[in-house]
């Protein structure tokens, strides 16, 4: 993966260019995406002499089991079509339980939590992303067995935390889940779901009668591992403007939605952005957007940041109805026509965005199941930073909706709890995403430096970032001069754009670029992705 080397990256990190009929390395790299320069004495690195270093925080993990569903006696008289359309209802609502209760037992848990003590190991089941196999009656018609597949996610060694039995050669552990009625099931209005009462809520099978539960055994398998990717600022700034909403969602600690917009605002300022408001004392939803000019692949790019958070006494008052339906509002305009979407703030299983006060209002809340449903770009690539606690299932909240299915949109969440006590994640974020060389050129940065910095905010507990969405990201950096790959240089000015290198290749040095993973695709016709490293340093960059 390229990113650019500057006093502040940590050491031991790797870098990666394309080569010319090379074999292939596995390594990984981070970066702090501020400014730098790429290293001008890079030689390609023999295979044998590169550690195999990347890593990501979170994993995801296959969950396997069976179930069964019972139709209303009434449907045993109903034609075989009719009751199979009933089944596969009650089926897809049952697995919405399945993730509700997987979800319940895996995540994190805080001290005065109802069932703190009930499971806990850094995991969600990843809602929405179901598998329905082999859907069988039985003779009374009205019962259906079926088979099904979960994704959920944790860290690198949550198999190890599970209470797990090995049964025939796969990994199992069991679990009671709640056993809601069917018309429970299927309430499931935003804000009134039936997991939102006792006692699915905060679920504890040990205090729940035996009436109310069903034992499944799961078998639990990783899942393929993605690799690392560009940020394709390339697309983000097709149009000549890279333009971002930021909401800081309301907080009861200590009052952080004014704090981190407050401190947002000092360092967008130190950034050399001009503001659109003298201080953030009269900053409000209508005052438009911090702007600054940068240089990308030849031409200016404008970018622009809007600041929006609730403000008591204004249009935005989070304590209030009207000042919770603009936040909402808002945030659904962002989605729908925004290049980058960012919420900070409190999140949840099977939740969203908080933007105003949930204590006083029920408004200014924009749920998984509004995101699925929002407005937005089919052909418009954007990227969203949901930061807070256990957002892993907005993901596929995002990915889901009809506009994205699945492609033109990169989201990162957490699997576990994340910091409420700073802004960094999303100055992070955005310093990720406007990183510059020192000739004032954007250089689109490998995600794995973001997400690395990202986990390392939080000393003690692990957050595990995420990107949903990676897979169809460039692995060679964007704006890279493919044109020039083999000439003959001197210095990496000679071979073209940001993340273009100039290295040492045993016969001379020799134009290529900076890409994000060994092994993979992308590099053009003859090429592949291996490493580089720097004499001056004694490291592989990254």
């Amino acid at each position: 993966m390229a990113v650019a080397l500057n006093a502040r990256m940590r050491t031991n990190s790797r870098f990666f260019a394309a080569a010319l009929s090379v074999s292939l390395l596995s390594a990984a790299g981070c970066s702090d995406g501020t400014e730098g320069d790429d290293p001008e004495d890079s030689i390609f690195v023999d295979d044998s002499k590169a550690d195999d270093f990347y890593s990501m925080s979170a994993q995801e993990y296959l969950l396997d089991g069976k179930s069964t569903v019972v139709l209303d006696a009434s449907f045993a008289t109903r034609t075989p079509e009719e009751r199979l359309r009933e089944a596969k209802r009650l089926v897809g609502l049952k697995q919405i339980a399945i993730a509700w209760f997987l979800t319940q037992y895996f995540v994190d848990k805080e001290h005065d939590d109802p069932n703190a003590s009930f499971g806990g190991f850094g995991g969600m089941a990843k809602a929405g992303a179901y598998e329905d196999l082999q859907i069988r009656e039985r003779a009374d018609k009205v019962t259906f067995d079926f088979s099904f597949r979960q994704t959920a996610a944790g860290g690198k060694s949550f198999m190890s935390k599970l209470p797990l039995r090995t049964v025939g050669g796969k990994q199992v552990f069991d679990l009671e889940i709640g056993r809601p009625t069917n018309a429970e099931l299927a309430q499931l209005e935003t804000g009134a779901e039936w997991y939102r009462n006792a006692p699915w809520t905060g679920w504890n099978p040990t205090a729940v009668d035996a009436s109310k539960k069903e034992p499944i055994s799961f078998a639990i398998s990783k899942e393929k591992l993605s690799t690392d990717g560009f940020f394709d600022i390339a697309r983000l700034t097709a149009d000549g403007k890279l333009d971002m909403d930021v909401y800081f969602g309301w907080d009861y600690h200590s009052e952080y939605h004014l704090k981190h917009s407050k401190q947002f605002f000092t360092w967008l300022k130190e950034q050399s952005f001009r503001t659109p408001t003298a201080s953030w004392d009269t900053l409000t939803h209508t005052s438009g957007a911090f702007t600054k000019t940068v240089k990308a692949d030849g031409r200016e790019v404008s970018i622009e940041i809007r600041v929006y958070f609730g403000k008591p006494g204004t249009a935005t008052d989070p304590d209030t109805d009207a000042g919770g339906k603009v936040l909402e509002g808002l945030a659904v305009k962002s989605l729908a026509t925004r290049d980058v979407i960012m919420y900070s703030g409190h999140s949840g299983p099977f939740y969203g965005f908080a933007l105003a006060n949930w204590k006083k209002t029920s408004e200014g809340d924009l749920d998984d199941a509004d995101i699925r449903v929002a407005q937005m770009p089919a052909d418009r690539y954007q990227v969203v930073l949901a930061e807070g606690c256990d957002t892993y299932q907005i993901g596929t909240a995002f990915k889901e909706n009809p506009a994205k299915a699945g492609k033109n949109v990169d989201i990162i969440t957490t699997t576990s709890f994340s910091d409420a006590s700073s802004p960094a994640a999303v100055q992070q974020f955005v310093a990720a995403l406007i990183a510059r060389d020192t000739t004032g050129r954007l250089r689109p940065q490998p995600v794995s430096g973001l997400l690395t910095q990202l986990d390392g905010n939080s000393w003690s507990f692990k957050s595990l970032y995420g990107m949903h969405g990676i897979d169809d990201n460039p692995k060679l950096v964007p704006f890279a001069k493919v044109s020039n790959f083999g000439k003959t240089c001197s210095a990496n000015a000679d071979c073209g754009g940001p993340g273009n290198l100039c290295v040492s290749a045993g016969t001379g040095k020799q134009c290529t670029a900076a890409c994000a993973t060994t092994g993979e695709s992308g590099c053009g016709t003859g090429y592949s992705c291996k490493a580089v490293a720097s004499s001056s340093t004694s490291t592989i960059y990254g």
